[in-house]
């Protein structure tokens, strides 16, 4: 999985006034993507940026995510995190 500058800094902004240890956990329920704060679970793949763990995915959602690019993108209600065309 590929992360963009701007939806790393967009995982800082969700985590921000969280609990030392917590990350954004990528969720996969009734066909919908979320994005939840939560503590790392063994066997988490995890991914960090500037030494801090921002992004938590669990091994069965793995294969999901592989191939995809995590980006930003603007909506009515601000700017939200968003799986999006990588631009090669």
């Amino acid at each position: 999985m590929k992360i963009t500058a701007a939806a790393f800094s967009r995982l800082k902004t969700k985590l921000r006034g969280q609990p030392t240890g917590t990350a954004v956990r990528i969720a996969f329920a009734d066909g919908q993507v979320t994005f939840r704060p939560d503590m790392k679970q063994d066997g988490d793949l995890v991914f960090a940026h500037k030494g801090k763990s921002m992004l938590l995915v669990a091994p069965e959602s793995a294969g999901r995510v592989a191939t995809r690019t995590l980006g930003v993108v603007e909506t009515a209600s601000g700017q939200r995190l968003r799986f999006v065309r990588s631009s090669r």
